[in-house]
């Protein structure tokens, strides 16, 4: 018995997560859909625009030398993500899965660059996982 509500606790745990952090929402709604972006590595842009803004991106916090100079690429960031969170709802409301589906791939990119930002350490390579 115990086990089994260790099995419910992780369980509804992972479910709560998965419902705060909009990238892991995204995803799972888009898997209903029979779509995956989380595990496909072919999901990704061919954006050269996106690309490109990406690769700046990185190359400004391989070269921040303190953590302040983080705070404005922070803010842009969680700019990023609050626009692709919109256009994400607007997608699902209006059941367009092609525009969720490029937009969570979108979101990814700027998902990880966030991380790259929380755990920036000076002197310590930028890694983006994508």
């Amino acid at each position: 018995m115990k086990t089994r509500a260790e099995a419910t606790s992780a369980r509804i745990n992972e479910a709560y997560k998965t419902l705060q952090n909009p990238l892991l929402r995204t995803q799972y709604l888009l898997s209903l859909r029979g779509i995956d972006v989380a595990e496909d590595e072919t999901a990704k842009t061919e954006d050269p625009e996106l690309l490109m803004e990406v690769l700046e991106t990185r190359e400004e916090i391989e070269h921040a030398q303190e953590e302040e100079d983080l705070i404005e690429m922070k803010k842009i960031n969680d700019e990023r993500i609050a626009k692709s969170e919109e256009i994400l709802d607007r997608a699902f409301r209006e059941d367009d899965m092609n525009l969720a589906k490029g937009e969570a791939v979108r979101m990814r990119y700027w998902v990880n660059i966030k991380d790259s930002l929380d755990a920036w350490e000076k002197g310590k390579p930028v890694v983006l996982v994508h």
